[in-house]
């Protein structure tokens, strides 16, 4: 009887055992996926297009914080 029993528990524990086998490598694939992506798109945000010269002074220009003449000059002297 134990033989009996030894080869049920094994089987049982060993067909449990692969399905969360499968199960664990699948979440940690899909977690390492969506972490990557995370990282991803947290670098597009950070180390987006630099903005030049000119486009600093327009934005400056546009909220006031220079003159026409201000900003008239900061452009001669970027082009």
């Amino acid at each position: 009887m134990d033989g009996f029993m030894d080869h049920y528990g094994y089987s049982m524990m060993g067909y449990g055992g692969i399905f969360f086998g499968f199960l664990f490598w699948i979440l940690i694939i899909v977690l390492a996926y969506f972490l990557i992506r995370w990282f991803v798109e947290q670098n597009k945000t950070k180390g987006g297009e630099e903005k030049s010269a000119l486009d600093i002074a327009k934005e400056r220009y546009a909220k006031g914080e220079i003159t026409e003449e201000e900003f008239e000059e900061m452009k001669k002297r970027l082009m």
